[in-house]
């Protein structure tokens, strides 16, 4: 796939949310973290579960739910939903070497069997990137980061163990129809608990 064309589909600018942790621009990344190991990772345009693999070869998609349910606040604000609206969300973990990796949500709106994500639905415990590296004319856009999200699944909360956790977000979008993909990096430096503590 060529490289996805930035853009900004939405128009949904880094905004602090109900919950008081903010998304941020690509500028702020330094700020959030002075990682350079967990930066490279946080900047990757191609795809995690093919980095993961080279690193630990067993790496697989733990499927957590999918279902059609209200997204988070943060994520319909993101999309421009309304509050309560359903989207199609599925959640999952990225597992290698026995360990958490990755923890990743989709978020697809106004869900039907004619959006052009409907096959979505039928990855089970395939990665989304094989789906996605794969199509053509895709439209990406901008990063933003956030430290420390609420998400609703323990382990990609801060931890003893891994107290600040960096997660990522884009918008993917194809045929005018938008996909949010988010992803939280959790333990991606063996055997170091936490690849994202400072140095």
């Amino acid at each position: 796939m060529n490289e996805p064309r930035l853009t900004h589909p939405l128009d949904a600018p880094p905004a602090a949310t109900e919950v008081g942790f903010l998304w941020s621009a690509l500028s702020e990344l330094p700020r959030l973290t002075a990682n350079a190991e967990l930066q490279s990772w946080a900047l990757e345009r191609g795809s995690l579960t093919r980095r993961l693999r080279q690193h630990w070869p067993d790496t697989r998609v733990q499927v957590i739910s999918e279902s059609l349910t209200p997204p988070l606040p943060h994520e319909a604000q993101a999309l421009g939903l309304a509050t309560g609206e359903a989207a199609w969300v599925r959640s999952v973990c990225l597992i290698g070497g026995d360990q958490a990796r990755i923890y990743a949500r989709t978020v697809i709106p106004r869900w039907n069997a004619q959006n052009p994500w409907a096959e979505v639905q039928r990855l089970g415990d395939q990665p989304l990137g094989e789906l996605l590296f794969t199509l053509p004319d895709l439209e990406r856009s901008p990063f933003e980061w956030a430290l420390n999200a609420p998400w609703p699944e323990a382990m990609a909360r801060p931890s003893a163990a891994c107290p600040e956790v960096l997660a990522r977000r884009c918008t993917f979008v194809r045929g005018h129809a938008p996909l949010l993909l988010t992803e939280a990096f959790l333990q991606l430096q063996a055997p170091t608990p936490c690849a994202n503590s400072s140095d």
